[in-house]
């Protein structure tokens, strides 16, 4: 029986030979996703060769990753096939990633930007289910995560802050958590939900209002307990889906 495990990385620190050998990987990652997408097998050797524009080996070394995850079948004299449960097994909804880093390991061309920021008292909604007075300071960040030149997700982050504190809307909302309180995120409860794009998102989106998006409500706890982050992420479900891997408990005896 197959073993998931995330998708993974080139197996090398990055130099000049080593970056090449990382473009592989997120090319064939790239059309991985494109063959589970259509259920079709893999081209071949040849082929993606031409079109990764690589080496035999470094295609190789990128598909033998693959293979080792699940990802991909091999059989001698065979086509090669994608396992689109193992690939799915990659974006899974118990597991917290940069989102950026998300895209990457799917082989997105994956970019972010910064919407707004600001500094001011906690909102509202946040206050209330991080059980903090609405007087609390915090600092706030929308940011958007493109993927191959589509939205894929929007988040709206907020963490509370003791006093004033320096700000880089740009930094990875994690490292801001762990500076200003010395303890980073360990785990998270997550809420997930759908929402339809009202006008404003909908232009942020690229999209038409009304359009549905699923929606991921966060709060993010340190080790300590503390209420660390108040988050809001809206995601296109068409272009990045979301898997959840549940325990399956055996049924209670009736004898």
């Amino acid at each position: 029986m197959t073993g998931y495990a995330p998708l993974p990385r080139p197996r090398h620190e990055p130099d000049v030979a080593d970056e090449t050998q990382r473009r592989v990987h997120h090319e064939l990652l790239r059309l991985v996703r494109e063959a589970a997408q259509t259920r079709s097998p893999m081209p071949g050797e040849l082929e993606l060769t031409t079109r990764i524009d690589c080496t035999r080996q470094q295609l190789r070394n990128a598909m033998s990753d693959l293979e080792s995850h699940g990802i991909v079948r091999r059989r001698q004299g065979a086509v090669t096939t994608v396992d689109p449960i193992a690939l799915r097994m990659s974006v899974r909804l118990e597991e917290q990633y940069e989102h950026a880093e998300l895209l990457d390991r799917m082989g997105f061309r994956s970019q972010v930007d910064v919407l707004a920021s600001r500094t001011g008292p906690l909102p509202a909604a946040a206050a209330a289910v991080m059980e903090l007075p609405t007087d609390t300071p915090s600092v706030s960040v929308r940011k958007r995560w493109w993927a191959d030149e589509q939205v894929a997700m929007i988040a709206d982050d907020v963490v509370p802050v003791d006093g004033p504190t320096p700000f880089d809307p740009n930094e990875s909302i994690f490292t801001v958590i762990s500076r200003v309180w010395g303890e980073p995120v360990v785990w998270e409860v997550t809420t997930p939900g759908v929402a339809v794009l009202d006008d404003e998102m909908a232009g942020l989106f690229e999209r038409p209002a009304g359009s549905p998006v699923m929606t991921l409500e966060l709060i993010g706890i340190g080790a300590s307990g503390r209420r660390l982050l108040h988050s809001v992420e809206y995601h296109a479900p068409d272009v990045v889906s979301y898997s959840l891997v549940r325990t399956v408990r055996p049924p209670w005896s009736t004898a």
